[in-house]
């Protein structure tokens, strides 16, 4: 699901995805960095790449560095609950 999507969805009819999107990482931008990441999930730098690298998680590389959507890490954690 994109972020305006979500964005959308939010304004319409909250569901339980987008009610822990509002809660969970709420001191986190909506676009995080590998460093953003490490700290969320609680891993090392090693693991959070590989999480990028293989596309477990969703993200975007912008020159040298990968632009994560918090979407995207919020729904990684909730499919694997």
């Amino acid at each position: 699901m994109s972020e305006i999507a979500a964005c959308t969805l939010i304004q319409e009819e909250p569901d339980r995805k987008t009610e822990r999107y509002l809660t969970m990482f709420k001191d986190y931008p909506d676009v995080v960095t590998v460093e953003h990441l490490q700290e969320m999930l609680g891993i090392c730098r090693k693991n959070a790449y590989l999480l990028v690298k293989r596309n477990k998680i969703h993200s975007a590389r912008v020159g040298r560095s990968y632009k994560i959507p918090k979407l995207c890490v919020v729904e990684y954690l909730l499919d694997k609950t």
